[in-house]
């Protein structure tokens, strides 16, 4: 692991976590903490995640970790006490689902608001990361894939024209939804920053699907996307067939959580990352391929048969801005992304 000579943010600061308790959020905790930082995290509920404080405390010492609530995310000034002080802020938190699109998505832009008003009126704050999707740029499911080309001005427009239509009971439409905002309301932050013209840098991070282990799998099992190798290693597709047939029925793009948090932080304390878009396709697959690594590497468990098939791997995108941000891994110690064998590993390390 390294950091800069010269960081953006001196070792020793504090920086502020939203949706510390994630899947996400969580991993940027732990590698910010693992570098020399210090780290606030906020939760809408202290004493349900007091777990959270229990890990890092123990983990990195009291004096490295403060956790507090933020229970109304939409209010003014939500923000305002738990940034007090603090050098950089990595935004992951957001608000996943709501009866309607539409308000589902300027709640959503009204949360990030929130944070960025309150950034900008602390004088402490020099770097704001902002925790973006894959799915703001393209669609990554490779079923559904419209562009062949990704660059940094790519957005998914594809996404929102979408969720305009549909059940809102339908998990394709879930998907799609989630995607708009994504995209939405990343451009909504870059929209914020060149009118308001804050005095920190801003940098986003747009991952694709995160597999890979939880910092703490007691608490929070297979969270979010990791979810799917878990079934998939334990034999039991049908209990989240569903979900993928609806949304990645035959594959798409991957990485490694870890790379991701190692990615927010490259985001906050590299000097030259300063208002880009750091994204983080990192690895294709198929489904058939995750079956195909379990096999090898467990040859006396059963798994479930190939569902995806192996012949659409000539259909893969062309990601240019993904070699920006391995650069920034390698300047960070890191070689480049995990292989699919590694995050597959890290998945199921709890369950071997």
């Amino acid at each position: 692991m390294a950091i800069s000579e010269t960081p953006a943010l001196p070792l020793g600061s504090w920086v502020l976590v939203t949706g510390i308790n994630g899947l996400v959020g969580s991993h940027v905790a732990d590698q910010l903490l693992a570098h020399g930082y210090r780290v606030r995290g906020t939760v809408r509920n202290v004493q349900r995640c007091a777990w959270v404080g229990d890990l890092f405390r123990r983990k990195y010492g009291d004096d490295a970790f403060q956790l507090v609530q933020v229970e109304d995310l939409l209010l003014p000034g939500a923000f305002d006490e738990a940034i007090k002080g603090v050098s950089g802020v990595v935004h992951v938190a957001t608000i996943l689902q709501g009866p309607d699109p539409n308000e589902l998505f300027a709640a959503i832009q009204q949360l990030d608001r929130n944070l960025l008003a309150s950034a900008a009126a602390e004088p402490s704050v020099k770097r704001f990361v902002y925790t973006s999707s894959a799915q703001a740029a393209s669609t990554i499911a490779l079923d559904d894939l419209v562009d062949k080309r990704v660059t940094s001005e790519s957005w998914n427009e594809v996404a929102i024209r979408k969720a305009e239509t549909g059940s809102p009971s339908d998990q394709k439409r879930y998907f799609d939804v989630y995607s708009a905002s994504k995209t939405l309301s990343e451009r909504a932050v870059w929209d914020w920053v060149e009118q308001h013209k804050p005095g920190f840098v801003t940098n986003t991070v747009l991952p694709s699907m995160c597999f890979g282990a939880s910092v703490d799998p007691e608490h929070q099992g297979h969270a979010s996307t990791s979810i799917w190798p878990a079934a998939i290693f334990k034999n039991d597709l049908e209990s989240v067939r569903a979900g993928i047939n609806s949304t990645i029925p035959i594959g798409a793009y991957c990485v490694d959580v870890k790379d991701v948090g190692l990615l927010h932080v490259a985001g906050l304390t590299n000097p030259a990352a300063q208002n880009e878009r750091l994204f983080a396709y990192a690895q294709p697959f198929l489904w058939s391929d995750v079956i195909d690594v379990f096999r090898k590497l467990f040859p006396s468990r059963e798994f479930p048969e190939d569902f995806s098939g192996q012949d659409h791997k000539a259909n893969w995108l062309e990601v240019e801005p993904d070699r920006r941000s391995e650069e920034l891994l390698r300047e960070m110690g890191k070689p480049g992304w995990s292989s699919l064998k590694q995050m597959m590993m890290a998945n199921v390390s709890d369950l071997v």
